[in-house]
């Protein structure tokens, strides 16, 4: 289901949930970028405002249980939403935050899993943001708001992939389906590790396929 409105309370809420996450012992997260917990309310706020205008956000359902924000590889967002993300940013640091931020960001390098389908001219689903509300949490709305995309991705023949900071979310995204393709590390310590689900099709042929090449590799004594 495709979001239409969102009250500013619960585009706050989600800024909230990602701003105020909290990581394992020893785990730094894309948080430590930041200059504060409120600088991260005020960037996920502008991204969250951006994939509404653009008309890239959905949701589990009419009581709006989880969100997750995905698009093509080849879609692009207009300059009107774009400039939400910028407001945000900018809302909760300075310019030099802002920078700093960026640099952190950046010090990663891109995704190998999206070099490499692009590469191979390979489109794919784009996942930007899931997010659970906490009065929802633990009641299966993670696997509900991925299955969108999956299916999504199933419908288009695409696969899906999105980038985490967490190793526990990491984890419950294999966990539901996905498979770990990367582990990036940003020059403050924090991870990314980034995810694929392949679409339905692709992974019967590749099953079909290996099973064949084991029929045939056989040898009746």
């Amino acid at each position: 289901m495709k979001v239409e409105t969102l009250s500013e309370k619960d585009i706050n809420a989600i800024g909230h949930a990602f701003g105020y996450y909290e990581y394992a012992q020893g785990e730094k997260g894309l948080v430590s970028a930041y200059s504060s917990k409120d600088a991260v309310v005020s960037y996920i706020n502008g991204y969250v405002e951006m994939v509404l205008q653009a008309g890239m956000l959905y949701t589990t359902g009419p009581q709006q249980e989880a969100f997750i924000a995905y698009k093509r590889c080849d879609e692009k967002v207009g300059l009107k939403a774009g400039q939400k993300l910028i407001k945000g940013m900018f809302a909760g640091s300075s310019f030099g935050e802002v920078v700093r931020m960026l640099s952190i960001l950046g010090s990663g390098g891109s995704s190998s899993i999206e070099k490499k389908l692009k590469k191979k001219k390979q489109k794919y689903l784009f996942v930007g943001l899931v997010c659970v509300r906490e009065e929802y949490q633990g009641q299966g709305y993670m696997r509900k708001a991925l299955e969108l995309a999956f299916a999504e991705g199933n419908r288009l023949g695409l696969p899906v992939v999105l980038d985490t900071d967490a190793k526990l979310k990491s984890d419950k995204y294999r966990h539901l389906g996905m498979e770990l393709a990367g582990v990036r590390t940003c020059k403050n310590g924090s991870k990314l590790y980034e995810l694929i689900k392949y679409p339905d099709s692709t992974v019967n042929e590749i099953k079909n396929h290996t099973l064949s090449n084991e029929i045939g590799n056989c040898i009746i004594e």
